[in-house]
């Protein structure tokens, strides 16, 4: 768009423009308080705010504290229909970097978000560890496991439920089981435990997921979990990409249920009825999973990086 040359603008007018640039955008004045003050039609004023705007007598800067892309998060929930998009500037691209930002954000969307006595599911993760170690503040509330434990370490697996929970003052219910069991003859046995049976019936109160996106080959702990029996292998040659919560994907982000009769968590059509679902992923390996998972259509908010924003934006 061409810029009107100021030069030709009598002087008369230009003090007029600078004038009633300071009263609307500087001082709060209506366009008709600053029309009687100027006496001018209010709609003269509003010509001379356009002018001061279209000619760059007026500049506007939106900035936001802390590591939001704005102008990112915004084509991302645009592109992707999206509720809401959250794209973290980061200042090195480490994946221990982007974990601890997107850990952050994480943290800080739950602490201005979580509604008193809501339903909170929690998948395992190390990023929603990261998040569970920054948050500081959030309102009461229940606490579901959302997914039994891939880490080798059932204590770090659990370690996000429990703090937040803890942090949350409300009941926890938590699945101390791994994710997937070894058949489905054992999986079958761990969901008749009572403990199981009551955190599997409370995944239907569930009223705000925050799950972890897994990438296959790398960046998935389930995947490295089924390496050693040669299943990893077979899933990926089946076309899975990435996880969420215990559902596996293609690249289309078409589901795959070769484990599901195996997995101890929400289900796929439990994790879409849930009324927000909360993915969180980036990083350099984790493009084609993130893809995944929003063609998928399973979150309606998503906590990325600016460069894994940046490519899907340009595919």
């Amino acid at each position: 768009m061409s810029i009107p040359n100021l030069a030709a603008t009598p002087p008369q007018e230009l003090i007029q423009l600078a004038y009633v640039s300071k009263r609307y955008f500087k001082d709060g004045r209506t366009r008709v308080q600053i029309a009687e003050e100027m006496g001018l039609s209010r709609f003269k004023v509003a010509r001379l705010i356009q002018k001061a705007l279209d000619t760059g007598v007026v500049k506007i800067q939106i900035e936001v504290p802390g590591p939001i892309d704005v102008d990112l998060s915004l084509e991302l929930q645009e592109k992707f229909q999206l509720r809401t998009a959250l794209v973290v500037v980061t200042a090195v691209d480490t994946d221990e970097q982007i974990r601890s930002a997107l850990g952050q954000v994480t943290a800080d969307l739950l602490s201005e978000t979580v509604r008193e006595d809501e339903v909170v599911g929690l998948s395992a993760g190390r990023t929603l560890i990261e998040m569970s170690q920054q948050i500081h503040a959030v309102a009461h509330c229940d606490v579901v496991q959302l997914t039994g434990v891939a880490d080798p370490l059932r204590e770090r697996g659990m370690m996000a439920v429990n703090r937040f929970s803890a942090l949350s003052g409300g009941e926890l219910y938590s699945l101390p089981a791994p994710l997937v069991a070894t058949d489905d003859d054992a999986a079958a046995v761990m969901r008749r435990q009572p403990a199981m049976q009551r955190t599997l019936k409370r995944m239907s109160a569930v009223t705000k997921a925050v799950v972890t996106i897994g990438s296959w080959p790398h960046g998935s702990l389930l995947h490295d979990s089924l390496v050693p029996s040669g299943e990893a292998a077979a899933l990926i040659a089946q076309g899975v990409v990435a996880e969420i919560g215990t559902t596996l994907l293609s690249a289309g982000g078409k589901i795959i249920d070769t484990l599901d009769n195996r997995t101890i968590g929400m289900t796929a059509a439990e994790l879409q009825a849930v009324p927000e679902v909360i993915a969180v992923g980036g990083g350099q390996h984790k493009l084609s999973a993130v893809r995944a998972v929003l063609a998928s259509q399973l979150p309606s908010t998503l906590v990325t990086d600016a460069a894994t924003a940046r490519a899907l934006l340009r595919s």
